[in-house]
């Protein structure tokens, strides 16, 4: 194969392809046996004859080999894709070409793009178009064409618009929801695993906007965060500052709030103290306001690259005002600590023979260094009593923090105080506890009551970290996600009403087909038996699962046609999750591919649902086709 043709191979639409089987065509060309091997590790499920026939037919001059583009074309006839290029035949003029306004025709009828102008047209043409530049001058598009922009980022489920931060941003920070880190240090095992530097910077990377230190006292008066009821390893806190200050605002320049747990004597608070002052230097927030009556937090935009200290503070004389109190160097206050019964006996469930766990009394008088309770300013950490309580003496900069079974108990008991209470204070969520294995909770549930900062372990893949990943991944990534108008007003709102006063949504999803699933077999000849479950994960009128048939023998590009209808109540707090599985009983691994995005953040039309792996990473090229319609 010449230079010429290589980079006619590499420019065209099966570029990765190229890149997958350069290596087996190191020598040059491959003979019949290595074609159907590489083809089977490619997932295509041809039979031997099958793939004879096509050899034959492409291998024209009877050489008995095949170059990389001529395995190419074979490669493109066995996953030809009838579905875009049935689209391609409805919308064409002569069969053979769309023109600008055959694109426009299409865009606005099948894809619901209200805004679509010719321009839009023109450009999708210029942008995906591989035929000659003249076919381009005369506005015109081929069915190649036409595929690579169907199943391009261009026609995504997610819309591309909400890519980028397109939220308001100006208004107070109880109006958002905060993407947040909990046991941001563990890797692993929660009672004798890994505590690692590593785990703060992948959660920054994801666009985390809450961190979690828990600070103990460590030798040499140089504090650890670790987990403190087990045998894990320690790292410094002098060294997580560090990271976090290289880190904090590379994903998102918005603000950075540090939930600290201190667990250290007076004299190393007074350590953490001045690390955060002197590493994070004009990033930390130590005094706030000017104006003689301030009552409402400050906005994620006031904020933007600033880093916020969260944590309980010493009792002082009533002040209105945070970062204004009368504080002598080198005093000592009190504030009383308390630990919830339920986190106290599920430590006491989990924790194995042979660990000692350090385990608080239910109430006491911790002492905290005037110097550490000088830096918290926006988010102080207070007691939660009551609803009513909070309402009558809590101050706007007061947050809360409630574990996840607390917190459950006031959803089932008092939803509608609960939202009425998170449109006026910051809230935090948290998992109580150790687990020997970890695990996340479900996060929507908290979400539904208007809970800001619903921490989950960033490490741990599952339904919580997917859930998680699809809310925040809305408004550009930059971890702060605007609730809903109808939770920051006192209009009242019940998520736990059987009928809620909005109109309805009916949600049809056809699950067309999948391209490119990655099998993964025991035995050579295993293919995978394939379903999709398209989930809805918002109030509980609105949770609902179906699921597609099951195609067996299904390899990497199964046709399923299938019809999925659902009714949303809240679409604002709905998030839809797409699963493939494999059933077959002798695969090694059920789950082929997963993705979730918030209902607002769905296109309509023909889309693709670009799949991920179950920690979160792109399985490109895999993906599903669907049609998406919604009134």
């Amino acid at each position: 194969m010449g230079a010429r043709a290589r980079a006619r191979a590499r420019r065209g639409p099966q570029r990765w392809l190229f890149h997958a089987i350069k290596y087996d065509f190191r020598d040059g060309n491959i003979d019949l046996l290595k074609t159907t091997a590489l083809l089977q590790k490619l997932d295509i499920p041809m039979d031997s004859i099958y793939t004879e026939d096509h050899f034959e037919a492409i291998n024209k001059a009877k050489r008995r080999r095949l170059g990389t583009e001529e395995f190419m074309y074979m490669y493109k006839v066995f996953t030809r894709r009838t579905e875009p290029r049935d689209l391609f035949k409805q919308y064409t003029s002569d069969g053979k070409n769309i023109t600008t306004s055959d694109l426009l025709y299409f865009l606005k009828t099948d894809q619901h793009e209200s805004n679509a102008d010719e321009y839009t047209a023109l450009t999708i043409i210029n942008n995906h178009e591989p035929v000659m530049r003249s076919k381009k001058k005369r506005r015109l598009m081929t069915s190649s064409g036409f595929l690579r922009y169907i199943t391009s980022m261009d026609c995504s489920i997610f819309n591309q618009d909400h890519t980028k931060v397109y939220q308001r941003m100006d208004l107070p920070m109880i109006n958002y929801f905060i993407a947040s880190s909990q046991d941001t240090f563990f890797t692993g095992d929660q009672l004798i695993g890994q505590s690692d530097i590593n785990g703060y910077i992948s959660a920054l990377k994801k666009g985390c906007r809450c961190l979690e230190l828990d600070c103990w006292d460590g030798p040499e008066n140089e504090p650890r965060v670790y987990h403190g009821f087990a045998l894990t390893s320690k790292i410094l806190v002098k060294d997580v500052i560090e990271v976090i200050n290289m880190h904090a605002f590379e994903t998102s320049e918005y603000p950075l709030i540090l939930s600290l747990e201190i667990n250290c004597n007076p004299v190393q608070q007074r350590v953490i103290a001045n690390y955060l002052v002197n590493i994070l230097e004009d990033k930390l927030i130590t005094m706030t306001y000017t104006d003689d009556d301030p009552s409402q937090l400050s906005s994620p935009e006031e904020l933007k690259h600033k880093i916020l200290i969260k944590c309980k503070k010493v009792r002082t004389l009533s002040c209105t005002v945070p970062g204004k109190w009368q504080l002598v160097e080198g005093e000592v206050g009190e504030y009383r600590r308390e630990l919830d019964p339920e986190a106290e006996s599920e430590v006491k469930s989990v924790v194995p023979a042979g660990i000692r766990a350090f385990r608080m009394k239910k109430k006491r008088k911790v002492g905290l260094a005037m110097e550490f309770s000088n830096i918290i300013v926006y988010t102080k950490s207070v007691e939660f009593k009551d609803f009513k309580h909070s309402l009558a003496h809590q101050l706007f900069y007061e947050s809360n923090s409630f574990s996840e079974h607390r917190a459950m108990k006031l959803v089932k008991q008092s939803a509608c105080e609960f939202v009425l209470h998170n449109s006026k204070f910051l809230s935090r969520i948290y998992s109580e506890g150790a687990r020997r294995n970890p695990s996340n909770y479900k996060p929507h549930e908290f979400w539904n009551v208007g809970c800001h900062m619903v921490a989950l372990n960033y490490e741990v893949p599952g339904l919580g970290m997917d859930l998680n990943r699809g809310k925040f991944q809305d408004n550009g990534g930059c971890g702060y996600v605007l609730k809903p108008t109808f939770m920051n007003n006192d209009i009242k709102f019940d998520p736990l009403a059987s009928k809620q006063s909005f109109d309805p949504v009916i949600v049809v999803i056809q699950i067309i087909s999948g391209q490119h699933l990655p099998i993964c077999r025991t035995q050579s000849k295993i293919s995978v038996d394939a379903c999709v479950r398209a989930e809805i994960y918002g109030v509980p009128t609105d949770n609902a699962v179906q699921e597609t048939k099951v195609l067996l023998s299904a390899g990497s590009y199964p046709k399923w046609n299938d019809c999925l209808v659902f009714c949303v109540q809240v679409p604002e707090l709905a998030l839809v999750r797409f699963i493939v599985k494999d059933i077959n009983p002798l695969s090694e691994n059920e789950l082929l591919g997963q993705y979730t995005l918030p209902f607002t953040s769905m296109r309509k039309g023909y889309r693709v649902v670009p799949l991920l792996s179950s920690d979160g990473l792109s399985l490109a090229p895999a993906n599903l086709f669907v049609y998406v319609w919604y009134v």
